[in-house]
């Protein structure tokens, strides 16, 4: 239990890293969109790829809406309470969140025909699993590479990262592997030490990028941190 609880709290500040530095463009771009916008950003995507004519394109659009809405009135509600919601209240979420789905894929059936329908649940496999099949030197690499781009690090800069990417890999690697050797669950005073264990990788891992970086490159890299924070709470609450 030891083990697996270590590996937990060096699993939290991997995936705080992980996030911090897989950044894209497209991302950045959608975070300054109105919900509206990215509505109809996402029709005209599924117009193109799904071939719709104007009488469907009226129906995802009002699909589109409705889900908004949702989330709207979930973030609403969230921004209203300061309460933790209980196990019972997460699993009962999630359950609704399934509902949910199983009720738009069901709309979309109605809406699309056979051959849309098909490619439609194939674009969304497909957006699912992307980056399911890509090693970990393989992201390790594509993140070196967007840092290199963004705040153009030297030839030795991308050295050192690229050693820190390697060491926070292998660190998730271990705690995947603990994570399938036990399905111990833990307790809330060790979640709690997990929180805090996250918030002083997080420094360390500040501390790390703030030695190789120079100050211009660090305020920048600083700056896509916050935003993309800022844009993974809102993603996840369009998503509830």
């Amino acid at each position: 239990m030891k083990k697996l609880f270590i590996a937990a709290l060096l699993f939290v500040g991997i995936v705080s890293f992980a996030q911090d530095v897989n950044q894209k463009p497209a991302h950045h771009q959608k975070e300054n969109l109105t919900p509206e916008q990215r509505n109809e950003k996402h029709l005209q995507k599924l117009t193109s790829e799904l071939s719709l004519d104007k009488k469907q394109q009226e129906q995802v659009k009002q699909l589109l809406a409705e889900r908004s809405a949702k989330a709207a009135k979930f973030k609403a509600s969230r921004k209203d309470s300061n309460t933790k919601p209980t196990d019972a209240e997460k699993e009962a979420f999630k359950k609704q969140m399934e509902t949910e789905k199983a009720a738009t894929d069901a709309k979309m059936k109605a809406i699309l025909n056979a051959d849309q329908y098909t490619k439609w649940t194939a674009l969304k496999k497909d957006h699912k699993g992307r980056h399911d099949h890509k090693s970990s030197q393989e992201r390790n690499q594509e993140h070196l590479q967007k840092l290199t781009t963004d705040l153009n690090l030297n030839a030795d800069q991308q050295k050192q990262v690229a050693a820190l990417l390697s060491e926070r890999s292998a660190k998730m690697e271990t705690f995947q592997k603990n994570r399938k050797d036990s399905n111990a669950k833990l307790t809330d005073a060790e979640k709690a030490a997990m929180k805090k264990q996250m918030v002083e990788d997080q420094k360390a891992t500040d501390a790390k990028m703030k030695s190789i970086l120079n100050a211009d490159q660090y305020k920048k890299w600083t700056a896509i941190q916050k935003e993309h924070k800022d844009k993974m709470k809102d993603h996840r609450k369009d998503k509830m």
